[in-house]
C-alpha cells in the first residue's frame, strides 16, 4: 500500500510542478484582503448538508457586502445532480493521483479572483491542487505541509468546526495588507 501511495504522490507532485511552471503569476499578488476584495472564490467540501448550508449562508453574507462570489463544491460520491446553486465536481472527476478534472474545475482555476478561500477544516489533495493553480491574488486555506498552495494558512483542529474556521479566516484577513498612517513624531 505504501508503494502505491508513493507512486500516486509522485505523479501528483510532478503534475502540479509542471502546471505551475506554465502558469503566470497574477498581477497584484498578495495585495488583497477581505475588505478590498471584489471577487471571492470559495472552495469547499459539499458532501455534508450542514457544510453546504454554512457555506451558502457565508456566501450570502459576503454578497450583501457587495462581493462577487463564485462557489465550487466537492462531493465525495459519484452521483450527478443539477439541483445545486453552485458549481461542483465529484469523485468521478478526481483521477487516481488526486488531480481534479472537468470544465467547472478548469473555469474556477482560470478565474481571476482577488481572494480564494478554501473553507475546509482539513486539507484535501484535490482542493490543494486547485488552490495552487488558481489565478487568485491571495489564497487562504487550512494548514498543510504543501506550502505552495496557500498564501495564508489557518491551523485549527478539525473538531473546531467550519464556522470557527470562517471566523478565524475573516479575523486574519481583516488584519492583512492594512495601510497604516505614519506615527506622529
Amino acid at each position: 500500500m505504501s508503494f502505491i501511495h508513493d507512486i500516486k504522490m509522485w505523479a501528483y507532485h510532478r503534475s502540479l510542478k509542471q502546471q505551475l511552471r506554465h502558469r503566470q503569476e497574477p498581477t497584484g499578488k498578495g495585495e488583497a484582503n477581505l475588505d478590498n476584495a471584489n471577487s471571492i472564490g470559495i472552495l469547499f467540501d459539499a458532501t455534508e448538508l450542514s457544510t453546504r448550508d454554512t457555506v451558502l449562508a457565508y456566501a450570502e453574507k459576503l454578497r450583501k457586502r457587495n462581493k462577487r462570489i463564485k462557489l465550487l463544491g466537492y462531493f465525495d460520491d459519484p452521483t450527478d445532480s443539477e439541483n445545486y446553486p453552485f458549481e461542483y465536481y465529484n469523485r468521478k472527476q478526481v483521477d487516481w493521483a488526486s488531480r481534479p478534472k472537468g470544465e467547472q474545475v478548469q473555469a474556477f482555476i482560470k478565474h481571476d479572483f482577488d481572494l480564494l478561500m478554501n473553507v475546509n477544516t482539513v486539507s484535501l489533495l484535490h482542493t490543494e491542487y486547485i488552490a495552487a493553480l488558481s489565478n487568485a491574488k491571495l489564497r487562504v486555506g487550512p494548514c498543510t505541509e504543501h506550502t505552495l498552495c496557500y498564501d495564508l494558512m489557518i491551523d485549527l483542529s478539525p473538531q473546531s468546526g467550519l464556522k470557527h474556521f470562517i471566523e478565524q479566516a475573516e479575523t486574519l484577513l481583516g488584519k492583512t495588507n492594512i495601510k497604516h498612517e505614519a506615527a506622529p513624531v
